[in-house]
């Protein structure tokens, strides 16, 4: 009698919580809504960067790319209600945006970003497999080059959506006022041998004004680094060893760090440039104050006809160049759910042209994109014949951003002639592959 007491005693209590409900939701005066914390919330995460658009000029940073395909996504997915909030981070804060996030409402669903920062992720088994994704039809339509920087151990971790090669540019009419007449080539990138690298460099030193200089140089911090990896190529350096490690102290190695350093006192370099950064020496150059600085196909644009291209100095008579591959990770939080909405929001982009068309003013990594905007992207023909100067400036690196917070302290201390290039070629070998080894001991991928 107890229980059924109790069942009885509990119908009023049922009844008006019923009621509370249904009046919470509308039901009772116009029928019950589905409640918003219904919708799947993706976050996405971008590093602030520019990124023009060759058929739209309202398109100056690449977070209003991504905000474009976030929108089309959400208005024709039909799975689920999916609302994309897009978070802009700045450059140098990949690991406070990314890394420090996990675990918290903050954590990223789909990274997009420059593959040399963010291919340290993957090793942490967040970062899902995407060959599900990169179904035959996704795989031809990109090219193959991209899909093999995408790949470690055998699985897709990165789409690739656009490419930036770099190359130096130099300032025409400086040239001109050093006597380089000769070294100015029109329409193509043209490289040098390091006896005319030396030759240019001392040339431009012995007459430019005061307050002007002949080449970047820096090393305030890890920003920029790579362009400062490849000159390292300089004397014949391969740079890395055959199993992906810094390989400096050779004789090539040692001899393009004792270029660099005996460039301090020659007066190539800005005054103290151990403490500029990047942005310094875009600024002077910008500002007409610098001869050489480091261009891509993205911004060679803003300088017209008043600059040249030419390759690094590297192991043969071509040069080098390098490229700079961003694209999508995938991330996974915990909520299978979310994870393959994120890949079904990867899909839908690939699958369409008008949405993978918004690379075009880089190197779109979409092949049917490139040949139809190859006539409006500035330069695009020039950079394709030089891709077979490029060079890989990661190696087999699980932990690129650990090896460069130790790499440009050692260039520092090269400006500043605090060690001889012997010690730091050395140093550079000794560090950055401990980083690496650490990278690869802590490596877990996600399966």
């Amino acid at each position: 009698m107890r229980e059924r007491g109790g069942i009885l005693h509990a119908k009023p209590f049922l009844l008006a919580a019923c009621a509370l409900a249904l009046a919470a939701c509308g039901f009772l005066a116009s029928g019950c809504s589905q409640p918003e914390d219904a919708k799947t919330h993706l976050l996405v995460k971008v590093p602030r960067t520019g990124h023009d658009v060759v058929f739209d000029e309202s398109m100056t940073q690449i977070d209003q790319v991504i905000e474009r395909l976030a929108r089309d996504f959400e208005a024709s997915y039909d799975k689920a209600d999916v609302e994309i909030e897009i978070e802009v981070f700045e450059q140098n804060q990949y690991d406070s945006a990314i890394e420090d996030t996990f675990d918290t409402p903050g954590s990223p669903d789909v990274l997009y970003g420059d593959y040399f920062n963010m291919s340290t992720y993957i090793h942490t088994g967040r970062v899902v497999p995407l060959d599900d994704v990169v179904h035959g039809g996704v795989r031809d339509g990109v090219y193959e080059y991209l899909w093999d920087m995408s790949t470690v151990g055998g699985k897709v971790y990165m789409m690739p959506y656009l490419a930036r090669q770099n190359v130096l540019a130099y300032n025409k009419a400086m040239f001109q006022a050093a006597g380089l007449e000769d070294h100015i080539a029109e329409g193509r990138i043209t490289s040098w041998s390091i006896e005319e690298w030396t030759h240019v460099l001392d040339a431009l030193a012995a007459s430019l004004p005061d307050g002007s200089f002949p080449m970047m140089m820096y090393a305030g911090s890890s920003q920029g680094d790579t362009h400062i990896m490849t000159l390292l190529r300089s004397a014949g350096s391969d740079f890395f060893d055959e199993d992906g490690r810094f390989a400096l102290s050779t004789p090539e190695g040692v001899e393009a760090l004792r270029w660099l350093q005996d460039g301090v006192g020659r007066g190539w370099f800005p005054p103290h440039s151990e403490n500029l950064e990047i942005e310094d020496c875009s600024s002077l150059f910008r500002g007409g104050q610098l001869a050489i600085y480091m261009v891509n196909n993205a911004s060679i644009g803003r300088y017209g006809d008043t600059v040249g291209l030419v390759n690094f100095p590297g192991p043969d008579e071509d040069g080098c160049a390098t490229t700079f591959v961003s694209g999508f990770e995938v991330f996974d939080n915990g909520d299978p759910a979310k994870v393959q909405i994120a890949k079904d929001f990867l899909s839908h982009v690939y699958a369409s042209e008008e949405l993978m068309s918004y690379a075009a003013g880089t190197m779109p990594a979409s092949i049917a994109v490139a040949e139809k905007y190859r006539g409006d992207i500035d330069q695009f023909d020039l950079f394709l014949q030089n891709q077979g100067n490029v060079v890989d400036f990661t190696g087999s690196n699980p932990d690129t951003r650990a090896v460069r917070e130790v790499f440009y302290l050692c260039i520092h201390d090269l400006l500043m002639g605090e060690t001889t290039p012997e010690e730091t070629a050395r140093r550079i070998d000794e560090l950055c592959n401990k980083a690496i080894d650490e990278g690869v001991a802590a490596s877990k991928l996600h399966e």
